[in-house]
């Protein structure tokens, strides 16, 4: 992938198990690694529709050489429902997914926050339950041995709550350190004024989520475009963020099944950026701010 560049410790690219939703996770295992990706995001909502064996899957995955992520079940489920049965399976199967991501021997499970009903909810309400929720999941992956991270959700969405630094902080800063990290997704963000505010405000990234963006005239926001769709400038984007990640970069984009060729296009669009950073870091490595290699 990039291994000629000097650069250190750069993140792995790897793609959403969605974009191949027309098959099983099994069988999308051998496409992602013959297009040469690092890392597959196994969705759990993908590989429990198909009822596949946690184990047969992970050793098709050490077989093709991938890492792997595991995304919570997110179908209508909501950890902050104001309706106890909801709220319970929600977590529930949350922690499903943890135990698959342990089965799986993935390194991280993505989990999304609660969300309102409706603008009447009780915010001190919600905020209880979140926190309740995430309890109960930190200590089912502390207990299996497996990393959480929190994803920021999207900020034209008014069910939403947990969008800003400040939010994810509220969540994260509940637990000890190392306990539970941050996922970014840029394109809930949706410009790059925003992503680049929150990407200042958090020390260590775990994951990235990464889709385009844009903005429409009417102030709607056309999301999890493919990377040069959309409008976010993701060589500044990057410039930011790789200092702070620790992990993978995932792409989460929406590509229709059947497009190979233009899964493939979203690796190379990602690759020929990083390059470019990286020689812009060589040539100008003596200005201040730069991102440096190796660091």
């Amino acid at each position: 992938m990039t291994r000629g560049l000097s650069i250190d410790k750069l993140p792995p690219i790897g793609m959403t198990s969605m974009t191949f939703w027309n098959c099983t996770v099994e069988e999308a295992l051998p496409q992602v690694a013959e297009m040469g990706y690092d890392a597959v995001e196994v969705w759990a909502e993908h590989l429990w529709r198909d009822d596949l064996n946690p184990a047969s899957v992970a050793c098709s995955l050490e077989t093709h050489g991938l890492r792997r992520t595991v995304h919570c079940p997110i179908m209508d489920l909501n950890i902050t429902s104001p309706n106890a049965g909801i709220r319970e399976e929600s977590v529930h199967q949350n922690i499903q997914a943890i135990t698959l991501a342990h089965d799986l021997g993935a390194e991280l499970v993505i989990v999304h926050p609660g969300a309102l009903f409706s603008k009447h909810d009780s915010l001190d309400t919600y905020w209880e339950w979140q926190l309740a929720a995430f309890e109960r999941f930190v200590v089912e992956a502390l207990r299996l041995g497996v990393r959480l991270a929190v994803e920021n959700m999207d900020v034209q969405s008014k069910k939403e709550v947990v969008k800003t630094a400040q939010d994810i902080r509220r969540i994260t800063d509940h637990f000890a350190p190392g306990e539970l990290g941050f996922i970014l997704d840029t394109t809930h963000l949706g410009t790059l004024e925003l992503n680049l505010n929150l990407i200042a405000q958090i020390d260590e990234i775990a994951h990235v989520h990464v889709s385009d963006a844009e903005v429409m005239p009417s102030g709607q926001v056309r999301t999890h475009l493919p990377l040069g769709e959309g409008k976010l400038d993701f060589k500044r984007l990057l410039e930011a963020l790789l200092p702070r990640l620790t992990g993978i970069l995932q792409f989460e984009t929406f590509i229709p099944p059947g497009n190979p060729d233009k899964v493939l296009a979203q690796k190379e669009y990602l690759e020929k950026i990083i390059i470019e950073l990286d020689c812009d870091t060589n040539s100008n490595s003596h200005r201040p701010g730069r991102y440096p290699p190796g660091e």
